[in-house]
């Protein structure tokens, strides 16, 4: 499981780059929610099979995880959260996402996979409240697909 993990981390840190957007991701307070947005073509068959991600350059993912940063000369802590969302095209129609949670030995994930449309663009509103908070963050950003 070590091997898959890797895999799928050294994935998502490199997708940022590609994605010619830099570092992905919205801070609140002592809070960092992190996303990306890929095709799951992306995804080595091994992660994918690990994780029941079906591969396919249709289908996008959204991957959402949540850090707590209390502090500069702190790692940031993976934080369990309830992460809900909705996906809306240019002419405004609506979708909502279903996430579910992956739990390793040092990081939390949260993954939606959805059909698109080649080179639509999307908006995506989360809502992201992380456990043992009272409040709940919204994180709104777009993104253009592409069939793989």
């Amino acid at each position: 499981m070590k091997a898959i993990t890797s895999v799928l981390m050294m994935c998502l840190l490199a997708l940022p780059a590609l994605a010619d957007r830099g570092e992905q991701k919205q801070v609140f307070g002592d809070y960092e929610v992190h996303y990306i947005g890929l095709t799951t073509s992306f995804l080595t068959t091994d992660v994918a099979k690990a994780y029941g991600i079906e591969r396919s350059g249709k289908l996008a993912m959204l991957n959402i995880s949540v850090l707590n940063n209390p502090s500069d000369d702190q790692l940031p802590i993976p934080m369990t959260s309830s992460v809900t969302g909705t996906i809306k095209n240019l002419i405004g129609q609506s979708r909502a996402l279903e996430f579910r949670e992956i739990k390793e030995t040092n990081a939390v994930y949260y993954i939606a996979t959805f059909r698109f449309d080649e080179a639509e663009t999307y908006r995506i509103s989360l809502k992201v409240k992380p456990d043992g908070n009272s409040r709940t963050y919204d994180v709104n950003f777009s993104q253009k697909f592409y069939e793989e």
